[in-house]
């Protein structure tokens, strides 16, 4: 099984750290999208330049086309349903990714992973 993260998940790892998340480093469990990866360029990182650099050693889900990703709109009819066209993408390359499961804070986007099968939802230790 692999997770991929989406921004919001990294974007808290870099503010407080998450355990969770360092265990799937750790373990190699961690994948990525060219997507989480530009959107976390374009925000205030720590160490910006090796960060990217370490971002991109990760395995990359194959990003989902354009056609692939609109079909997935068209045929779930997921208009509406309060997520992002980027939301999108990265939960079409992740359906598309066999063992591939998609971790988000985005409840929306959690909530439509879920129908799918493909959400990750860590259980935190108290």
């Amino acid at each position: 099984m692999n997770v991929l993260a989406d921004t919001n998940i990294w974007s808290k790892y870099f503010r407080y750290g998450n355990s969770t998340l360092s265990s799937l480093i750790e373990y190699d469990f961690l994948s990525i999208h060219p997507l989480v990866i530009g959107e976390l360029a374009v925000g205030n990182l720590p160490k910006r330049d090796q960060l990217i650099e370490d971002l991109h050693t990760f395995p990359t889900v194959k990003p989902a086309s354009y056609e692939e990703t609109h079909f997935l709109l068209r045929e779930h009819q997921l208009w509406g349903k309060g997520i992002q066209w980027n939301d999108l993408l990265i939960l079409a390359s992740v359906i598309a990714s066999p063992d591939t499961l998609l971790w988000t804070n985005d409840k929306r986007l959690a909530e439509i992973a879920q129908q799918f099968s493909v959400n990750y939802s860590p259980i935190e230790s108290v």
